[in-house]
């Protein structure tokens, strides 16, 4: 099988690991070299990347495009919140898009498209690092004066309607007007967009060839949030329109970012199996969360609870599940967290320091899951946002029987990214054992996506990266990384020789990277 995928960016999460993902499970990734994708501060080659799309569907006949929209229309995920390309350029891009078809075609390929396309967030925040200059100024304002604008449109709905209006006008006399109106318009270009291409599906969900439509699956995906905002509006107007289209089944929205790739692979290797060997071949889910009260603890960064974003990336990613007990699942799904409130590995300005969350119980009652699970397991380690729980790994270095069920674990950046990643790491593991690849080819692998995320989101996230206090350096890192290195290794009984750096030279991310790979 061959998956033509498109990264949204450059940075190891998005387009190294979800290649390591197609590799576990012995699928070959199609992917334009990296120096055509999107950075922090350059925008993709998109004439390039066009035309690599186009040559790689004529000519090397892909099963499945995994396409992140971002990239091929804005030239990045960062890009397209700082554009100025206007409606007009952008749908000029998508129709290209719309010929991939046709080009498939010609090879006899049945291609089905799975796609992405980011709603613009709104971080409540001074760092312009990913934003337009003025964020660094007003980022917190326009957060608040986002609420505001959405609150107000569903006023009859709160309490302290009243109380909006002032706070509108408070907020707009501290923003200058020039600054709203390009955030604005911004935002409405980007949400034109989405609607251009949400409408483009239903213009051909009645086609008699359903190889015609334009896309087979949609994600609408929404990265750092709180509960009101104009972001949060337009993900409730875009599903609203799906629904209306009788598309729900074609188009989902749902918070995360950085991981949906991972998660439209996944799809992507269930609907492959399901076409082929029918619904009773989907995989299946057991849900425990751990402890019972994380499913409704409010997951930072994403304005839901925990519990809902859980449920959102299962489904968008095919499963079958059930957060009651099930006899011999595919996999069990521990989800491991906080009781009252998700800790944060990151503090910034301003905010309380949760950087040291007593998970003791949790660690507890998540080592009992493992332990009454039968069969393989997935960790998905929340308790905190941006980095996993050093009390959790710790104990499950301690007892190797409980590690040995585990076959997926992720715990980096926050609930979506953390979900998205671990059920896809699964999936490539369960796709490998059905046959269509060497059970030893891949093994590698897969550890290497378990060493990839226990050594990012363990050791460096939530160890390390405060020692660097910001320093990029490379030496420095792998002074302070080393030890864990040797641990995780040993561990999961693998011998990798390990690179390391700063791909965006900001100490928010590293790069893990193997040798003879």
């Amino acid at each position: 099988m061959k998956i033509l995928l498109v990264p949204i960016d450059d940075r190891p999460v998005t387009y190294t690991f979800p290649q390591l993902i197609c590799k576990s499970a012995h699928v070959e990734p199609i992917v334009p070299p990296r120096t055509m994708m999107g950075s922090l501060t350059r925008a993709a080659q998109i004439e390039e990347l066009f035309a690599f799309c186009e040559n790689a569907v004529s000519k090397s006949a892909p099963d499945a495009a995994v396409i992140c929209l971002d990239s091929l229309l804005y030239g990045g995920l960062i890009t397209s919140r700082r554009t100025n390309d206007d409606l007009k350029t952008i749908q000029e891009r998508f129709e290209r898009i719309k010929k991939w078809r046709q080009l498939a075609h010609t090879n006899g390929s049945k291609m089905v498209i799975y796609a992405q396309s980011s709603i613009m967030r709104i971080s409540d925040n001074y760092d312009n690092t990913e934003e337009k200059e003025y964020w660094q100024t007003y980022g917190r304002e326009l957060f608040e004066w986002s609420a505001c604008l959405h609150r107000l449109s569903r006023s009859a709905a709160d309490g302290d309607a009243k109380l909006i209006p002032g706070m509108l006008q408070s907020l707009e006399s501290k923003i200058p007007e020039a600054i709203r109106k390009d955030y604005l318009d911004t935002r409405i270009r980007n949400f034109s967009v989405n609607q251009m291409i949400l409408r483009s599906l239903a213009n051909k969900a009645t086609d008699k060839n359903k190889d015609n439509s334009v896309l087979d699956y949609l994600v609408f995906s929404q990265d750092d949030s709180g509960e009101f905002g104009l972001n949060v509006s337009e993900k409730e107007r875009l599903l609203n329109e799906a629904q209306n289209l009788g598309l729900s089944d074609k188009v989902t929205a749902y918070a995360g970012a950085d991981e949906v790739a991972c998660t439209l692979i996944a799809r992507t290797l269930i609907d492959h199996v399901v076409k082929k060997d029918g619904e009773r071949a989907r995989p299946v889910f057991a849900v425990a969360f751990s402890p019972r009260q994380t499913q409704s603890v409010a997951s930072r960064y994403e304005g839901q609870k925990i519990g809902s974003t859980v449920e959102s990336q299962l489904k968008a990613s095919g499963v079958k599940f059930s957060i009651d007990d099930l006899t011999s699942p595919t996999f069990n799904l521990v989800v491991h967290g906080p009781s009252e409130r998700q800790g944060d590995h990151i503090t910034l300005p301003g905010l309380p320091d949760l950087s040291q969350v007593d998970t003791r119980a949790a660690v507890e009652s998540t080592l009992e899951c493992l332990k009454e699970a039968q069969g393989d397991c997935i960790v998905v380690d929340v308790a905190y946002a941006n980095g996993g729980d050093p009390l959790l790994v710790e104990a499950l270095f301690d007892q190797p029987e409980a590690l040995k069920k585990v076959k997926s674990y992720a715990g980096w950046n926050t609930t979506g990214n953390t979900m998205g990643s671990a059920i896809a790491l699964a999936i490539a593991t369960w796709y490998s054992r059905l046959g269509e690849g060497s059970p030893e080819a891949i093994t590698l692998q897969q550890k290497q996506c378990l060493f990839t995320r226990l050594l990012d989101d363990w050791a460096y996230q939530s160890k390390v990266r405060k020692i660097l206090n910001g320093e990029t350096s490379t030496q420095k890192l792998a002074e302070q990384i080393s030890p864990y290195v040797k641990t995780i290794s040993a561990a999961i009984n693998i011998e990798p020789r390990v690179r390391l750096s700063f791909p965006w030279r900001r100490a928010f991310e590293i790069e893990i990277g193997f040798e003879g790979n």
